[in-house]
């Protein structure tokens, strides 16, 4: 029976390393080469920044959404072979696997708190044993469990964070209709600050970079006036932001 897995990635990386996201596109791009499934899309979550909490440019955790009939251990043998292969020291790295209707309400809750709050590691393994999540450490600390297990459970609640990878948004560029928009990607709406749809026929200036919202569980695209009295008088709410380690998307 096909399925929604969430995959949690937190690499807790170090100056030079590819970074989070390009980490998790990589391990989803993985396990679509070995015939696992289909990479549905990479999401982040921002994390709370503070004294006390390792991280390079911004404490950020992905989430690959990856659709699959295979067992959990598959995909979790190709995160091992990964790290295992490409691992930095100095680097933390932890994954979290769950298939998305098994995601409790507690792992919500932790992924809400991981965004407000310094939280230990061995809360979240605790965590994960008493509700059965396959939760794995890495190398180094392992630190990296903690975001792992809360861009699974903030993926889950299906109301935060964005989409850095999916079908379609890295090739759209300049003018591009609703329509279009619908058409060439996965997102399932585009709305105004205010949550309203746009009409098919209305026009946005992509800016090049469009990264849809986690909106009820699904990818939308938040839109705002440009301010501009021209075909494109909408962009997009969300920006682009480049760490500074080899400009890899924050």
């Amino acid at each position: 029976i096909m399925q929604t897995v969430f995959i949690g990635v937190d690499d807790t990386d170090v100056p030079g390393s590819p970074g989070t996201g390009r980490i998790a596109k990589a391990i989803g791009d993985l396990m679509a080469e070995q015939g696992l499934g289909t990479l549905r899309g990479v999401i982040r979550h921002q994390l709370l920044v503070a004294e006390g909490i390792p991280y390079t440019s911004h404490n950020s955790a992905k989430c690959i959404e990856f659709l699959t009939d295979r067992l959990l251990a598959d995909l979790a043998a190709v995160c091992a072979a990964y790290f295992r292969d490409q691992f930095l020291p100095g680097s933390d790295p932890g994954t979290c696997l769950c298939e998305q209707e098994r995601v409790s309400r507690r792992v919500m809750e932790f992924g809400s708190r991981a965004a407000a709050e310094i939280i230990e590691k061995e809360e979240a393994l605790r965590l994960a044993a008493e509700e059965g999540i396959m939760l794995e450490e890495h190398g180094g600390t392992g630190g990296g469990v903690i975001g792992a297990l809360a861009a699974v459970g903030l993926s889950a609640g299906g109301n935060a964070g964005r989409y850095v990878q999916m079908k379609g948004i890295k090739e759209i560029d300049g003018l591009v209709t609703v329509a279009d928009l619908l058409r060439e990607t996965d997102i399932v709406a585009v709305v105004d600050e205010q949550g309203g749809p746009l009409a098919a026929d209305e026009v946005v200036d992509s800016l090049g970079w469009i990264r849809p919202s986690l909106i009820g569980g699904q990818p939308v695209l938040r839109v705002k006036s440009s301010g501009r009295d021209t075909a494109g008088r909408w962009e997009p709410v969300e920006r682009s932001r480049k760490s500074r380690k080899q400009g890899a998307e924050v």
